[in-house]
């Protein structure tokens, strides 16, 4: 485990180990978006847990981008208390944070628009799991998203935040720009991979701009979506190679959405043998072949040594999991300490069943466990 618990640094972000806690929906905040006690419990768990970054659940950059109930915003300056309260709790514990920003474009839920809005998209392309078709996007509507997510992160970098991660992935905003499935724009932002890279492109200056250039930029980026006629991993790579270019500080390979066949999709279940763990590392390794900075993967982590393979050979720089976490918050110390069993997750998805009632997702078999423990 030697590779794992190296100390690294990225520009000014200085990490004990090499594991990032990967940003999921977390469903912690409350119906506007405004961090809430139980967001500050659940991230001061995780940090006392001995992970080497937290980035947090999405958190939308403007009204009419947000896609989950109880998802954390970052869309007004009023949002910036709660914030930077949760970074305080965060660092207190020697932990260290990046926010995740998103516009989650047509797969927004208007019902939950903390103000109204229109559902905004690159193209009107009916959105498979919503059904909605979004409107088409306007340049001063696009204009207007880049200026929100510089707003955010220069709000982030207030609130105390150690970098941002742009959420490119899963089928939102930006990988909806990248994609030729949902951008079928015939302007200047649609078209061949490079302008479809433009939205993204742009997104970089203004947020670089906001925030100077010595402040950690991450993108959590699809590498294939696996859908009909969507991103495809050379275009990842050529998108990869644009974003190192553009001053990317570290790159989380994903891939998939909730609307990927085949069960290709981004939390994969029954992931219960160590063949089956790091589903998508070969996809990492292809960017680590590629690009000059730091690659993160993701998917399916559960045994500690699968994870030191993939960081002995090479494949990544670090090693990014959440769901085991939901279940053993712990399970980095406990690593650490020399216990080496496996995660306990059996990769059901439950978790994320939990999280609709504001409390928080959690596991659903232990959450099942304790409410028959008293009801006996």
């Amino acid at each position: 485990m030697a590779a794992l618990f190296e100390k690294t640094s990225i520009k000014s972000l200085e990490l004990e180990n090499r594991s990032v806690r990967s940003a999921t929906w977390s469903a912690v905040s409350d119906r506007k978006g405004f961090v809430t006690d139980r967001a500050i419990e659940f991230y001061s768990t995780v940090t006392d847990g001995g992970i080497g970054l937290i980035v947090t659940g999405f958190q939308y950059v403007m009204a009419n981008g947000i896609a989950m109930p109880y998802q954390m915003g970052n869309y007004s300056d009023d949002c910036l208390e709660g914030l930077s309260r949760l970074v305080g709790a965060i660092h207190s514990r020697g932990g260290k944070v990046v926010a995740q920003l998103v516009h989650t474009g047509s797969k927004a839920n208007p019902k939950l628009f903390p103000e109204p809005g229109e559902i905004w998209g690159p193209s009107a392309v009916t959105d498979p799991l919503t059904s909605s078709t979004p409107k088409e996007m306007t340049q001063q509507d696009i204009h207007q998203v880049i200026e929100a997510y510089a707003a955010a992160a220069s709000r982030s970098q207030k609130a105390g935040f150690d970098g941002i991660q742009l959420h490119g992935a899963h089928g939102y905003g930006i990988n909806q720009f990248l994609s030729p499935a949902t951008n079928q724009r015939t302007d200047g932002y649609g078209g061949d991979v490079n302008r479809r890279y433009r939205l993204l492109g742009e997104v970089m200056e203004a947020v670089k701009g906001a925030v100077g250039k010595d402040y950690p930029v991450f993108i959590k980026l699809s590498a294939h979506d696996y859908v009909e006629g969507g991103f495809t991993p050379e275009e990842a790579l050529h998108v990869a190679r644009r974003l190192a270019e553009d001053g990317i500080d570290g790159i989380e390979v994903s891939a998939g959405s909730r609307a990927s066949s085949d069960g290709m999709i981004p939390s994969r279940k029954n992931v219960l043998k160590e063949e089956h763990e790091a589903y998508l590392a070969p996809l990492a390794a292809r960017f680590k072949e590629t690009v000059n900075v730091p690659i993160v993967t993701v998917g399916g982590f559960r045994s500690p040594g699968v994870v030191s393979k993939v960081l002995s050979d090479g494949l990544a720089d670090y090693v990014a999991l959440c769901r085991p976490l939901i279940r053993q918050p712990d399970l980095i110390n406990r690593w650490k300490s020399g216990d080496l069993d496996k995660a306990t997750c059996i990769s059901c998805n439950g978790c994320f069943e939990t999280g609709t009632d504001g409390q928080g997702v959690c596991c659903k078999i232990d959450k099942e466990l304790k409410e028959k423990g008293r009801a006996s």
